[in-house]
């Protein structure tokens, strides 16, 4: 009887590995799931689930644009990350060798001093602009959507994520006139023209919204 089935067999294995070929196609050699799927500084991401933030110089006038950051980045990265990652449900004031992100508020361009867990208790890492006064002078007219769009792709920088336009397969014309910050060492997803961290997108900041290979790349980087 077994030998009667054996030819059965053998086939049906066959073609249950060809299906299996067509439908799941063997990664090449040395690349990982993960590599397939923005850019990071892999040695950049946080240990821990949760990431403290405090305000460093928050004035009380300046209170509902600080809740329109939290929310922004709830909306966001948070609600990608499903669970993976998440920054505190209260940023208070910072206080000495408080741990986490401290964000300063200045009228010059936002910008994170470094990436990803590299922020951790670094005084003024994070700058963030509510005013626009001196930096980006566009956004007075439409200043709660640039407040809202600069934020979210400040905190993909807090996050580990760099630059998409420095990458080594972005557009040349891109990287030659918009380069700028760290370059990554770990492409987590393929060259994204729509990503939030490009400045060649063109839509400023991805208007305040993560791409789909933004959402891909913040929920392999950070798994639930």
């Amino acid at each position: 009887m077994f030998r009667l089935w054996l030819p059965r067999l053998v086939l049906l294995l066959a073609l249950s590995l060809s299906w299996s070929a067509n439908a799941q196609p063997a990664l090449p050699s040395g690349v990982s799931e993960m590599e397939l799927y923005g850019t990071v500084i892999r040695g950049s991401k946080w240990d821990i689930k949760e990431i403290p933030v405090c305000w460093e110089n928050l004035k009380a006038q300046d209170s509902k644009y600080a809740d329109l950051v939290r929310k922004a980045v709830a909306e966001t990265w948070e609600t990608a990350a499903q669970g993976g990652v998440r920054f505190s449900k209260t940023w208070p004031a910072c206080t000495d060798g408080a741990s986490g992100i401290h964000v300063r508020i200045a009228d010059e361009g936002a910008h994170t001093d470094v990436v990803g867990k590299y922020l951790d208790g670094k005084s003024s890492g994070m700058t963030l602009n509510f005013s626009f006064n001196h930096w980006s002078k566009g956004c007075q007219d439409k200043r709660e959507f640039c407040i809202r769009a600069v934020a979210v792709h400040e905190f993909g920088h807090a996050l580990g994520f760099t630059h998409e336009q420095n990458r080594d397969d972005a557009p040349e014309q891109c990287r030659k006139e918009k380069a700028s910050g760290s370059v990554g060492d770990y492409k987590v997803t393929k060259y994204d023209p729509d990503s939030i961290m490009n400045y060649c997108n063109s839509a400023w900041n991805g208007n305040g919204q993560l791409s789909p290979l933004d959402i891909a790349a913040v929920r392999t980087f950070y798994p639930s």
